[in-house]
């Protein structure tokens, strides 16, 4: 991936996820006026503290890049919900049904984008790549170890053979 679209990914990810984390905030302050708005909309009582939960640490591992793909389509599914049941009132509400949907496909182009570096994601796939490729080469080395107790070498690799 290009220089600059890993860098516009990643202030993407730093522009976006705290809308989510200072939304989750702000839902702590007023857990009961936010569970009064989600049963304004049909939805049942008690989601307000889920809701909020969601928002922080889903917008941290964001924020974080960390599980990125999977934090960007969980928020563009939580926008497109939220925006069908809390702002379906047209036309006093299209502003904030399109900002809904504006934000989700910001979201979908991150997912898109997937692992890209400056997140936790990138470091914790480099880890695992290294500790893949060492546990091959042990077994590599032990494979080879066994061959040679049992005596079984081609011409290749048997040692007292000198091209």
């Amino acid at each position: 991936m290009h220089f600059i679209s890993k860098f516009a990914a990643l202030i993407a990810r730093i522009l976006i996820s705290p809308l989510f984390i200072l939304a989750g905030l702000g839902k702590f302050r007023d857990i009961a006026g936010t569970d009064t708005a989600i049963q304004a909309a049909g939805l049942p009582a008690g989601l307000a503290v889920p809701t909020a939960t969601f928002e922080i640490v889903v917008g941290l591992l964001l924020l974080l890049g960390l599980f990125t793909r999977l934090s960007a389509i969980l928020l563009a599914g939580f926008c497109v919900v939220t925006a069908l049941f809390f702002h379906h009132n047209f036309p006093d509400q299209a502003p904030e049904f399109l900002k809904n949907l504006a934000i989700a496909g910001g979201l979908i182009m991150i997912f898109s984008y997937g692992n890209v570096s400056h997140g936790l994601d990138r470091m914790r796939g480099k880890r695992d790549r290294e500790r893949d490729l060492h546990e091959a080469e042990l077994e590599e080395h032990r494979e080879r170890e066994a061959a040679r107790k049992r005596g079984d070498f081609d011409v290749a690799t048997r040692p007292d053979n000198r091209i």
